[in-house]
């Protein structure tokens, strides 16, 4: 008889103990026990779908439009030089067409070298722009695992499951676009 009597106290402890859990007080829980209350955000996701980071692939597109306009002007110029020292080769003497291959030569140098510059300097602008977007980001995880007293935020990447209170994409994703819906990024100079 004793063991019956503690095998259905035993069975009501648990019980009492798996209630709050299941009715949504396991943060509150987690802390009273002494354990960590842990968050999880989908930064990638985030990083996909914001209307910054969109702003900035919009901005970043239309400045290397703007300056391989540019370049294929500068391409089609230095043909041209080349088509017409290739028709004066006949009437140049040897030194005369070899300096002025030379001289051609190290202009498409030149552009090439423009081209490796731009191609950076568009790299740095736009890493400039994630970085703004990404500091904003994490104020706004900051605050939001200090609303709720949370002890870790993980990237989703890391986790294989995760209930949906825990999840708090959504809610930074909503705020990142509230308050930073654009990224003013610096023109090149073509």
């Amino acid at each position: 008889m004793l063991t019956r009597v503690s095998v259905f106290a035993a069975m009501l402890a648990l019980v009492a103990g798996v209630m709050p859990i299941a009715s949504g007080l396991r943060p509150a829980l987690a802390q009273a026990q002494g354990g960590p209350i842990i968050i999880v955000i989908d930064t990638q996701r985030i990083l996909r779908e914001s209307e910054a980071v969109r702003s900035i692939q919009q901005q970043i597109g239309e400045q290397r439009t703007s300056y391989q306009n540019a370049l294929k002007e500068k391409e089609k110029a230095l043909r041209e030089k080349d088509q017409e020292l290739m028709r004066q080769s006949t009437i140049l003497s040897a030194e005369v067409f070899s300096q002025k291959k030379r001289e051609l030569e190290e202009q498409v140098g030149a552009l090439q070298r423009e081209i490796q510059e731009k191609r950076r300097a568009l790299d740095k602008v736009f890493a400039e722009g994630m970085k703004e977007v990404q500091a904003a980001l994490v104020d706004i995880t900051r605050d939001i695992a200090q609303a709720r007293q949370a002890d870790l935020v993980l990237q989703r990447a890391t986790v294989v499951y995760v209930r949906p209170e825990m999840e708090i994409t959504e809610e930074a994703l909503q705020k990142l676009n509230a308050a930073l819906s654009t990224v003013s990024l610096p023109a090149l100079q073509n």
